[in-house]
This record gives C-alpha cells, structure tokens and sequence, in this order.
C-alpha cells in the first residue's frame, strides 16, 4: 500500500532510519485501545493521552507508547499533548464517571469531548483522524441515544479542516472486551433467561484483530482516508443466536423465554448483574440493539474478507483455560481511579441548551450573570469589572464566586471559559475549576458546562444542596434560551 505521513519527526543522523509516525490516541488504555497500539507498534509511535495517573504509571509498553497525562475536557490541554503528532485515533465514549458528582448525559459529554479533540487537532497540525464509530441501521426509525450519538460525534469531528476516516463496527469481540465477557458470563450464570424484543434484531460482531487491521488499513493507504466503512466480521445473527453459539462453544444449553417488549430499563439491571458489566455500558448496548445493525460492504471491508476471524476463533481467544472471561485492560487500575476521583471530590455538570439565533458565546455568558441577577433578586448579585471578572455575591458583600475570564477564549465567537478563582463555595484547588459555554450552530444547540467545580461544603450537604440548585438553575436557564430562539 501507498504509505503516508512518513517525514520524520525529529532531524536525523545521515544514514540513521526514519522514526515510526506518532499517533495520539484518545482513549488509549481501553480495551481497542490496548490492542490497537500492541497491534501497530512495530509501524508507529504512540502519544496516549489519558486522565488517569495510575494508568501512566502502570503501563509496560514504554517502547512505543508514551503516555500524556491530559484532561480531554480542556481544550488548552488537549492542544498541548496532540503538538507534534502525525495523526490521531479517537476512540473515546464517555460512559464511565470521570468525577466523584456528574450531572450530564453521555450525548452531551461525547459531542464536547469530541469537538474539543478536533479543534485541538487542527490546531496542532494533524493531518489524519480516525474514529471509531458504530454501525448504522438502515431506517427511518428514530435513532438510539447511543447510535445517534456516535453519528452527532461523527459529524462535529467532520466540521473542521482535517480529513477524517470513520470505521463503523457493532459488536466487537476479544481478549478482555465487555461485549464477549457479557455473553460468556450470562450463559455460565444464567440457565433460563428472559430475553426482550431487542434479543431477536440482528447485528454483526467483528474481532478486535480485524478492528486492529482495518486502522492500519486506515493510516497507511490514501485512497481510504476521509471516508466512512463499515466493519463486519462475523456472520450477521441476532443476540439470541449468539447467546446460542457461546453456550454451545462452552458446552452448555441456553434457554430462553422471549418478551415481546424491550422494557430497557429492567432489563438493563439483570443483565448488568448477572453479565458482570456496569449498567452504564450495557444500558446503551441493548438500546442500539433495537435496531438491525448489519455491515455494508466496501473496498475496505473487501480488503479484509480474507482475514476475517470467525465468531469460534473470536471466542477461543477471549476465555482461558476454563471458559472464563479474559481481564479488561482496565480493570487492573480501575479501583485506583475511583478511589482518586472519590477524594478529590471534583463535579462536573454538562448541559444542552437551545441556541437562539445569532447569540455569540460571550453574549450567553452575560446573559446568565443578568439571568441569575434577576432570578435570585434580593439574594444574588452578578458583577463584572474592568479586566471582566465576574463574582457572584449575596447584598451583604460575600463573594459566593469568582470567575476569572480563561485567555484561552477570547476572541472566539464559539467558546467563552471562566476559571472559578475564588468565592465562599468553592475551594482553592490545582488545576482550578472552569465554567464554560460552548456554542454548536450545525446542531442549533450550546453545551453550558463545569468542569473540576470543588465544593467547600461537606460532600452530603453539597450533593443534597447546592448541586441540586445548580442544576434546576441550568435547566431554567434552558428554557430561557428555548423561549428566546422563538
């Protein structure tokens, strides 16, 4: 194949090889993450960015990986850790919490995550973003929250100058993948199951090795980059049916007793409990499940078709010894990160709001401090001075909060950042919390958001209080701005 992106990166010593390319990767430590950068180390080098420090600091594969310590919700930062690199993956879904309080959907946490990585992007210099997405039903059914969230992420990483590649996949299978872990543990727990409507729409799994191949594919040949494919591996089938063949390769005999409704929220629980994966991730799998979700054919799928590893392989693979599920690659550092998240007692809120017509972001900045000015009259006052620092006091004088404008922002019509300096509720913390408001016209919505707010109230008074006032005055902000786009 035709190879790209090769100049080397630093200068080099006459007659010395050319260095590998540098990847960034989004989401490097996850379970494709993990295989994709053992699969392609031999052909690139990788800049793994990651929130997490016991992951950096756990992480064996020195040699090709370096890792970049990088809150993905920070531009700044974000733009920082991609300068120098070649290209980027970008294999983030936001299921997992990322602070001790979250007051967001993933829907609204993917689509800033993601803008945030393509602008950074283009202004490190990357010539090449591949994501990975999912498979798309062929309908005019309204789409899943998870399913229509991956196409919205598609589209906002395809708003800026850079070429993007999309890969497409459903289920995908392999050593220490939840999907396969979920199956095999279901058929080992459960003799009977109850299986709802979306056990019986079909969908088509692949292998991570396949997943693997179809990035290289990706990165390396220039008549792939910039389009959308879609991944299938195994033979289309429904759940059911898969749920069949694993009982069978682990010489057991699944039962069922069919539903005829979804019922997602149920069912979401039993599964979770007795597959071993987190409601939050299974949740949203079911729900892409209530639609047919088979792979259609391309010049990259025809590339691989003789490569393809069978569901059999997949599974072999994926178990030890004794039929058990192989670890996640996360799973060795996942306690660490909870118990870090728990005591720095950091919130994060994330919240969609209707965008009215030719409102700039810092227009919508003002018109929140003149917002709660007014809501809260004789209570709180928003104030602004010269250098454009807002504080938020009571009439007496106290300060509750202090907003210092982030250089980062100005002069953007899109973004307005304020770091949260100071004020009686909040702590004096590194990195310090932020407020921003983020503007998307393709999707005619704005993100308001806190990223890091530390509280100074004791955690139960502050969860049953000032976290809940925050968010019933961010929804009634919403439905300000709904009644001013009208």
């Amino acid at each position: 194949y035709r190879k790209i992106w090769r100049t080397p990166l630093l200068p080099m010593d006459p007659g010395t090889e050319s260095l590998n390319p540098l990847v960034a990767v989004a989401g490097a430590s996850g379970f494709v993450g993990s295989h994709l950068r053992d699969s392609l180390k031999s052909d690139y080098r990788f800049r793994a960015l990651t929130r997490s420090t016991s992951v950096a600091q756990q992480s064996p594969d020195a040699a090709s990986t370096e890792w970049r310590e990088c809150d993905l919700y920070s531009l700044p930062k974000v733009t920082k850790a991609l300068r120098g690199c070649d290209c980027g993956i970008y294999l983030v879904h936001s299921m997992a919490p990322s602070s001790r309080l979250v007051q967001g959907s993933f829907e609204d946490t993917d689509l800033l995550l993601a803008d945030n990585f393509i602008r950074a992007a283009e202004a490190a210099g990357l010539k090449h973003v591949v994501y990975l997405s999912g498979l798309m039903p062929n309908t005019r059914e309204p789409l899943s929250p998870h399913l229509r969230s991956r196409l919205e992420v598609e589209n906002v990483l395809r708003s800026r100058s850079i070429k993007v590649t999309v890969l497409r996949a459903g289920l995908i299978f392999g050593p220490g993948g939840s999907s396969f872990s979920l199956l095999i543990n279901l058929v080992r727990r459960l003799p009977v199951m109850l299986l709802p409507a979306w056990g019986r729409s079909k969908t088509q799994s692949i292998d991570i090795e396949n997943v693997c191949q179809a990035f290289m594919l990706c990165l390396q040949d220039t008549e792939l980059a910039g389009e959308t494919y879609d991944l299938g591996g195994h033979c289309a089938m429904t759940y059911r049916e898969m749920i069949s063949q694993t009982a069978n390769l682990l010489g057991k005999r699944a039962r069922f007793f069919n539903f005829p409704y979804n019922c997602f929220g149920l069912s979401k629980h039993w599964v979770s409990v007795f597959g071993g994966v987190p409601p939050a991730l299974v949740g949203p799998l079911q729900e892409s499940l209530q639609h047919d979700l088979v792979a259609q054919p391309s010049d990259l799928s025809a590339r691989l078709k003789n490569k393809l590893v069978s569901f059999e392989a997949s599974f072999r693979k994926s178990v030890d010894g004794e039929g058990m599920p192989k670890p996640n690659p996360r799973s060795a550092t996942q306690a660490s990160d909870r118990k870090f998240i728990k005591q720095a007692r950091r919130v994060r809120s994330v919240q969609r709001m209707p965008l009215p017509a030719n409102w700039s972001a810092q227009k919508i900045a003002t018109g929140y401090g003149e917002y709660l000015s007014r809501r809260f009259r004789g209570l709180i006052d928003a104030t602004k001075d010269s250098d454009g620092v807002v504080r938020l006091a009571t009439l007496g004088g106290i300060v509750l909060l202090e907003l210092t404008p982030s250089p980062y922002s100005q002069g953007s019509e899109r973004r307005c950042a304020f770091y949260i300096s100071g004020g009686k509720l909040s702590r004096d913390v590194d990195p310090p919390g932020r407020l921003e408001f983020r503007l998307f016209p393709e999707q005619a919505c704005l993100i308001a958001s806190i990223h890091g707010f530390a509280p100074t109230l004791p955690w139960w008074v502050y969860a049953n209080t000032q976290a809940r006032i925050h968010l019933g005055v961010m929804r009634a902000f919403g439905r300000y701005l709904e009644r001013k786009t009208g």
